[in-house]
């Protein structure tokens, strides 16, 4: 028996990158998954992923209410809040869907997803919920897998392209708010790869499907092949397109059948050209060499370079012939229209209207060295993809002993805006008197120290930490734009004891920010140990 012929050295350098790229591919799948796993609360599941705020309370659709869910307090939420009640009605009968949901017309017209949400959930409501929650994460994976079409797994620059799109922000931001973003661009992938088979069927099928998603989606319908010099086809092609457009058509009229024409039925997301684009530039740009220029702010600008990239390469590199031209063409033209409302906010709306924009300019970009620049370049949106996907913590946290955390439960009550955070610091700022409500649910008392920073919006004031009900303070001292150290202690009792915030002066507009501000809270520690038995005991 002759011994095996040695393989070419080429060979076994090939198998090797190979494969180090196919761990590369599964490592980022991996930090996917390890990302979303942090939104999970043994309470509540997935819902933090929907980004319902507490100033939706009182106009909430009944099965929403009964169903546990993450909310977000002082936040109106996003738009995924609306859509979730959509799913838990999905037929539109329910009177306080007028109520619940703003401009419902419009917004029912995407109404696709939550029947899927609705149909994950086999109608119940708490199942409802947590799937219109992970459908973004069941279409995240399902888009990975779609994409290696294109960006197999044999080579670092189909590596670069395949995770530049998953991770962009566009759709990292509709998987963090579930919105139907990233389900609707894998519909469009989907329909673009029948097409590319053949099966044009199925491609128009997909296409209409992606329309019910999202009606922008059927400008990729721009992907349908037509002969300019053959008249005789036009008609052919009209029907075709009509025939995509028509599931969406039919769904528009039952809602206005239902409710009327939409007060706003999202014309005022389009203005003259370049105007939304020119204005959100220049605020990017002021924004990252302002003074207080914060990593987000630069994250921003570099989004909107991103976009300015991709755009710019669609309108230097002309090929009409290509279908995925043709498509990303489509969505940059209407890039050219969009109005501030989509352009406003870090980074802003626009990374996920355009991401059909951003997967045809991934496809496109002619490879190697040279143009490596340029891809990096146009998949800037990837930066601020990790500010986004930001799990839910509050400003303040607690540790101690295992049995006493248990013991142990802390909310954030009334007074206070929404949480913020940059890398590894958390806050909130309050307008005046602030609430904090520490819940003991255990027999015993448990000895509670408290810990963090606090400093003031403008000039100096007075901030004090009473127990709601109590004479005196716990913690009281003056503060300015500095942070100044707090720290108290005291022997909680069994039940819920409401810690009071509060300051001796109003709050205060600080520069462009609307919220009246009076001082910040931030990195609170709340540590807990059991009270010795010869103090608790009677």
């Amino acid at each position: 028996m002759s011994a095996p012929e040695p393989q070419p050295r080429g060979g076994v350098l090939l198998r090797l990158l190979t494969a180090r790229v196919r761990v590369a591919y599964l490592a980022a799948v991996a930090l996917f998954i390890g990302c979303v796993a942090q939104f999970h609360h043994p309470d509540t599941g997935f819902s933090s992923l929907i980004s319902i705020g507490d100033i939706l309370d009182g106009t909430k659709v009944s099965a929403l209410r009964a169903a546990p869910h993450h909310v977000y307090q002082g936040s109106a939420g996003y738009d995924g809040a609306y859509y979730v009640q959509l799913a838990l009605h999905p037929t539109l009968d329910n009177p306080e869907l007028t109520k619940a949901i703003d401009n419902l017309p419009y917004r029912a017209r995407r109404i696709l997803f939550s029947w899927t949400a609705w149909a994950f959930g086999l109608g119940q409501p708490a199942w409802i919920v947590q799937a219109h929650a992970l459908l973004n994460v069941i279409c995240w994976l399902g888009l990975a897998w779609v994409l290696l079409r294109w960006f197999p797994p044999d080579g670092w620059e189909n590596f670069l392209r395949w995770a530049a799109v998953l991770f962009s922000h566009g759709v990292i931001m509709s998987v963090r708010h579930s919105l139907v973003d990233a389900p609707s661009l894998l519909l469009v992938a989907l329909a673009l790869r029948w097409l590319e088979t053949g099966r044009g069927a199925a491609g128009g099928v997909t296409l209409a499907l992606a329309g019910l998603g999202k009606e922008t989606s059927l400008l990729a319908g721009a992907a349908t092949d037509v002969s300019w010099r053959a008249p005789r086809t036009w008609p052919r092609v009209a029907l075709r397109l009509g025939l995509i457009a028509l599931p969406l058509l039919l769904w528009m009229g039952y809602v206005r059948w239902k409710f009327g024409p939409a007060e706003d039925p999202g014309l005022g997301n389009f203005t003259l050209p370049f105007t939304g684009y020119v204005e959100k530039l220049m605020v990017a740009i002021r924004d990252a060499f302002s003074p207080r220029a914060s990593a987000l702010n630069w994250m921003t600008l570099g989004a909107v370079i991103a976009l300015s990239v991709q755009w710019i390469f669609f309108v230097l590199d002309r090929r009409p012939g290509d279908r995925w031209w043709r498509v990303g063409a489509a969505f940059a033209l209407m890039m050219v229209f969009l109005s501030t409302p989509v352009w406003e906010g870090y980074p802003g709306a626009a990374t996920r209207v355009l991401l059909p924009m951003t997967l045809a300019f991934n496809l496109l970009l002619p490879r190697g060295a040279r143009w490596l620049p340029v891809l990096l370049a146009g998949n800037l949106t990837v930066a601020a993809s990790f500010h986004e996907f930001s799990p839910p913590h509050d400003f303040h946290s607690v540790r101690g002993e295992v049995a006493a955390q248990a013991a142990l439960r802390v909310t954030t009550g009334s007074g206070w805006h929404g949480p913020e955070h940059q890398g590894s610091n958390r806050w909130r700022w309050s307008g005046g008197r602030s609430e904090l409500r520490l819940a003991n649910t255990g027999a015993v008392p448990l000895r509670v120290v408290v810990q963090g920073r606090v400093n003031a919006a403008g000039a100096a004031r007075r901030i004090r930490v009473s127990r709601g009900g109590s004479e005196g303070f716990l913690w009281a001292d003056e503060v300015g734009e500095r942070h100044t150290p707090l720290a108290f202690g005291f022997d909680l009792p069994p039940g819920e004891t409401v810690l009071e915030f509060s300051t001796d002066q109003p709050a205060e507009k600080v520069g462009s920010d609307p919220r009246p501000l009076a001082y910040c809270v931030s990195n609170l520690e709340i540590v807990v140990t059991a009270v010795p038995r010869s103090r608790s005991a009677p």
